[in-house]
């Protein structure tokens, strides 16, 4: 008589499959389904520790996210901020995240919501290219390049 039992090795497979399969569904989560056009980093003189990512982030996920975090080499630390009027002067603030509707196009420009890079690694001179990487929350990231554009380009567009 032939026992019906499955071996243990055959439960802990199917198990690390399952459990494979649905981080690799994860992995690509909200990320995939970012559209990120344009993005841009402001160009700042040599001697300029800071400067700024902006870009149109569009969410076409049925279900709404965020861009929680974002990293760059070239940058000691990156931040997402925002501008507020605060008594008729406008400051700049850190934020925990950035809101992305679904099916809606987010703005990230001068004066509104932008990713900041502070401790620049080296000038940021027109024509350069920086790698961000964005992450959401649900974990996932996405890698973008960044034309570095001077003040005058960033008027223009």
């Amino acid at each position: 008589m032939k026992s019906t039992k499955q071996p243990r090795w055959h439960k802990a497979s199917v198990f690390t499959l399952l459990l494979a399969l649905s981080a690799g569904a994860s992995a690509e989560g909200i990320a995939a389904k970012v559209s990120v056009i344009d993005p841009y980093v402001r160009a700042v003189p040599p001697v300029a520790k800071t400067s700024a990512a902006f870009m149109q982030l569009r969410n076409d996920n049925a279900a709404e996210g965020s861009l929680v975090s974002a990293e760059t080499p070239a940058a000691g630390a990156v931040e997402l901020h925002t501008h507020t009027m605060d008594e008729g002067v406008m400051r700049m603030r850190q934020i925990p995240q950035i809101s992305l509707p679904s099916n809606t196009t987010v703005s990230l420009e001068p004066g509104g919501l932008h990713i900041m890079l502070f401790d620049l690694k080296a000038p940021l001179s027109p024509g350069d290219q920086v790698a961000i990487t964005l992450t959401f929350s649900d974990g996932s990231s996405k890698a973008v390049t960044a034309e570095v554009r001077s003040v005058q380009g960033m008027m223009k567009h």
